[in-house]
């Protein structure tokens, strides 16, 4: 902001360059192949009857197989889903991205009749998302820390806590990228990251991860 002042020759202190900012990298969580299929395949005990619960899951499971924001993957309707892709043009950056669609999203468009659920607003499917994720079991202790007022601060939660509907996006993005046999420009063509090291941000491995993803390399062999 203080650069754009000063191209438009507003009065700045010309040292501002010499500023370096660091932006901590905020927490959040991510859910690997194994637990979205976990999440797909659950059967819900108590439902009434709009069945709102299993909708807001099969929503859900839309988002993580397609790296699209809630935005997106809460409005698609059947003009989006042509032959085997999802195309859509995103609300947030008015580019249209072309989605290869997976098999558990088409098997949840034709158990809608050539729909998916849509119309909740995000504040109503957060809310009631995290305790479908709790009913679901993803109760592992995680965790991270933070900094307030130049202090770190270390708490402890449960997964499900931290889910949400932007989850979704990110578990696709990092998946995509841990099944090793995408280009890491590829993947950004589908979530519209513009840099490389902004892309690398948003994704979320650990070091396990990580270690998992390059374990097969020949460098490691004789």
């Amino acid at each position: 902001m203080v650069r754009k002042a000063s191209q438009y020759n507003y009065a700045v202190d010309p040292t501002y360059n010499q500023i370096d900012l660091h932006l901590e990298d905020t927490f959040a969580v991510f859910l690997s192949m194994n637990e979205i299929t976990r999440i797909y395949y659950y059967k819900f005990r108590k439902q009434d009857s709009r069945r709102a619960k299993e909708k807001i899951r099969d929503l859900f499971v839309v988002g993580c197989l397609t790296a699209l924001r809630y935005s997106d993957y809460s409005t698609l309707t059947l003009d989006n889903f042509q032959n085997d892709f999802i195309v859509k043009r995103t609300k947030k950056t008015n580019v249209t991205v072309k989605v290869p669609m997976h098999d558990y999203v088409r098997e949840i468009i034709a158990k809608y009749g050539g729909n998916i659920p849509n119309g909740l607003c995000i504040q109503y499917f957060n809310k009631y998302l995290k305790l479908i994720m709790r009913e679901i079991g993803l109760t592992d202790k995680i965790t991270y820390s933070y900094t307030v007022g130049g202090k770190i601060k270390t708490v402890t939660k449960e997964k499900w806590e931290l889910i949400c509907s932007h989850t979704a996006r990110r578990s696709a993005a990092t998946n995509l990228y841990l099944t090793g046999r995408m280009k890491t420009l590829e993947i950004m063509r589908l979530t519209g990251h513009k840099t490389e090291q902004n892309f690398f941000r948003y994704i979320r491995l650990t070091n396990d991860d990580t270690a998992r993803s390059i374990s097969g390399d020949m460098f490691f062999r004789k």
